[in-house]
């Protein structure tokens, strides 16, 4: 029984890195319907090329938004597992950017 549930996860987060572009681009739909100013980041092991299908997908949202009505919003989509999403205010934004690449990511309507 293990086994199968274990096959089974990663089977759904192969599908996920597979078609990641979509998720992403459902990710700043959800983001931009809240707060129109909002701003979304990849970073870590996907933007750097060394993820694992074990790999978190990291995602930051710049917004003063409260955050868990942004992370309420997403779980409620469809966007859990394995992406881990941190919401910062953008005075933040630059702790991130000291340690890590940052990616933007853009979705053209």
């Amino acid at each position: 029984m293990l086994e199968e549930l274990l096959v089974e996860e990663a089977r759904e987060r192969k599908r996920i890195f597979e078609n990641l572009n979509v998720y992403l681009k459902k990710v700043v739909e959800i983001v931009k319907r809240l707060d129109e100013d909002a701003e979304v980041y990849m970073f870590g092991s996907v933007v750097e090329g060394r993820y694992l299908l074990s790999s978190d997908i990291d995602i930051i949202i710049v917004t003063y938004l409260n955050p868990g009505k942004v992370l309420a919003e997403l779980w409620n989509n469809g966007i859990k597992e394995p992406f881990e999403v941190h919401v910062v205010v953008r005075d933040k934004l630059d702790i991130y950017r000291r340690r890590a690449k940052l990616v933007r990511v853009d979705v053209e309507n």
